[in-house]
Order: structure tokens, then C-alpha cells, then sequence
């Protein structure tokens, strides 16, 4: 009995620690950084292919663009053009301006019938109230304002969602003094 014994309890030891856990359950903490997806898992469908009829008017709207912006005489402290609409809309940037004075900040659009520009600077206890330009997209707007040392920004800012069609649209901002 002694050797059936000995053969038997660590068969019984394990059914009995089975039995005893059959009923219970653990809930595990969600990870924090769920694991990565593979590729074959919940991949989603690649960007649509750009048209190529608007990309080319797209590439047209930025060499315009660039004509009116450029046409502005001075060295340039900041300069920044992007979509207005599409896929990857807006832009926005800032420079450091060097020293206090007047600057001339001079905006576009091309290809849209109209947009809004704000560049402005931040001041430590000052009112902040960036100047917005309007423009109407049949050429360049400019407005000579005053900057102080420190830094400016510039960005387009975006009317409605931006689930708005691609059209080719390009808008931008130079600051020269």
C-alpha cells in the first residue's frame, strides 16, 4: 500500500489543485500599451492615389503662388505655403525676428476663391491678437506691421471640417524687412 501510494499522491495533488481552481477566474489588467497589430491583422485600406489631373494643378497653383509672393522686394524672415484643401491642408510655421521694427507681410491663395492668414507674435502679459489677413485669391495682400524681437508665427487658418475635396488650392504667407 505504501508503494501505491507514493505513485499515486503526486497524480492526485495535481488533480486536486485543478478541482479546486476550476471555478475561479482572473480578470487581467488591460496592458497599457496594447500590442502592436501585424500586418495581416485589421490593416486598413492604403490612401487613395492623389489624381493626377489635380496634382499637376496643384503643382501649377505653387509656381503662381510663388510669383506673387516673391514679387515683394526684401530679405525674407519667414516664408511658408501649403494646401488649402485636401488630404494634408494648412501650414503653419514661426522664424525668429532679429530685431523690433516694421515688417511687410504680404499673403496669397490660388486656385480657391478665398482664405484667412493670421501671423502674430506672444508677449508675457500682453493681449494676444494676431493679424488676420483676408485674402480673396486674385493676389497677393500685403500689410506692413510691427514685430518685436522674439518670435513670429504664421499659419493658414482653416475654414469648415476638413473633409473638404482635393482641388489643387495653395495659399501662403512671406514676412520680408
Amino acid at each position: 500500500m505504501k508503494g501505491l501510494r507514493g505513485r499515486h499522491v503526486p497524480a492526485l495533488s495535481l488533480t486536486v489543485a485543478l478541482c479546486g481552481t476550476a471555478g475561479c477566474s482572473y480578470d487581467y489588467p488591460e496592458p497599457l500599451h496594447p500590442p502592436a497589430t501585424s500586418p495581416s491583422q485589421g490593416r486598413e485600406s492604403p490612401a487613395p492615389y492623389p489624381d493626377p489631373l489635380v496634382l499637376e494643378l496643384e503643382v501649377k497653383n505653387y509656381a503662381q503662388l510663388d510669383r506673387l509672393l516673391k514679387a515683394v522686394p526684401g530679405p525674407v524672415l519667414l516664408f511658408e505655403e501649403g494646401p488649402l484643401d485636401g488630404p494634408a491642408r494648412g501650414f503653419g510655421t514661426t522664424a525668429k525676428v532679429p530685431a523690433a521694427g516694421l515688417y511687410t507681410v504680404t499673403a496669397a491663395c490660388v486656385g480657391a476663391s478665398s482664405a484667412t492668414v493670421a501671423v502674430g507674435q506672444e508677449h508675457p502679459g500682453a493681449p494676444f491678437r494676431p493679424e488676420e489677413l483676408a485674402l480673396d485669391c486674385a493676389g497677393a495682400t500685403s500689410r506692413v506691421i510691427a514685430l518685436e524681437q522674439g518670435y513670429v508665427f504664421a499659419h493658414l487658418v482653416l475654414p469648415g471640417p476638413g473633409d473638404t475635396p482635393w482641388t489643387g488650392a495653395v495659399g501662403g504667407i512671406r514676412v520680408t524687412g
